[in-house]
C-alpha cells in the first residue's frame, strides 16, 4: 500500500463560479490559475503522484507551457491515474477537505463526490469530501484564497 498527501491553493479573482472536482460551482469569485484552477483536482493530481514517488503537477504541466493554458484539470488527474494504473495500483479511498468561507461545499458535495468517483472509477463509498472554513483567519479566511487538502490510499490492483 502507499499513501499520498496533496495540498493546493488558488488565490481568488472577479468571477462568478469556481472549479471543484470537476463540478462548476457557483461562487462570488473565480480562482486564478493557469489552468481551469480546480483546486480539489490539482490536490488530488499531486497526492497519486507523491504516492507513487512521481514528480509533482508542475513538473509535468509546467504554467510556463502555452498548452497548458485554461487547459481542464482533469487531463492532469487522469494523467496521473494512467501512471496509477501502469504501476499496478488502484484507489483504495480518498479524503478531501476544501478549506474556504464561500462557497459553501455542504450543497454541492454529492455532486463532487459522483464527479470524483467518475473520473477516478471507483465507488463514492471511498470518497470523503469535506467543507471546512477558516474560521475568517489568514487569506483563506478574508476570501482571498481557496485550500484543499486530500489524503489516499493507493493499493495494488487485482487483474483487471
Amino acid at each position: 500500500m502507499k499513501i499520498g498527501i496533496g495540498y493546493d491553493i488558488h488565490r481568488t479573482q472577479s468571477g462568478d463560479h469556481v472549479w471543484l472536482g470537476g463540478v462548476k460551482v457557483a461562487a462570488p469569485f473565480s480562482l486564478v490559475g493557469h489552468s481551469d484552477a480546480d483546486v480539489l483536482l490539482h490536490a488530488i493530481t499531486d497526492a497519486i503522484l507523491g504516492a507513487l514517488a512521481e514528480y509533482d503537477i508542475g513538473h509535468y504541466f509546467p504554467p510556463s507551457d502555452p498548452a497548458n493554458k485554461n487547459r481542464p484539470s482533469k487531463d492532469f488527474l487522469l494523467f496521473a491515474v494512467e501512471k496509477m494504473r501502469a504501476k499496478k495500483y488502484t484507489l483504495g479511498n480518498l479524503d478531501c477537505n476544501i478549506i474556504c468561507e464561500e462557497p459553501r461545499i455542504a450543497p454541492v458535495r454529492e455532486e463532487i463526490r459522483l464527479s470524483l468517483a467518475r473520473l477516478l472509477e471507483i465507488n463514492t463509498d471511498s470518497i470523503s469530501v469535506k467543507g471546512r472554513t477558516n474560521e475568517k483567519v489568514d487569506a483563506v479566511g478574508r476570501g482571498e484564497a481557496v485550500v484543499c487538502q486530500v489524503a489516499l490510499l493507493l493499493v495494488p490492483a487485482k487483474d483487471r
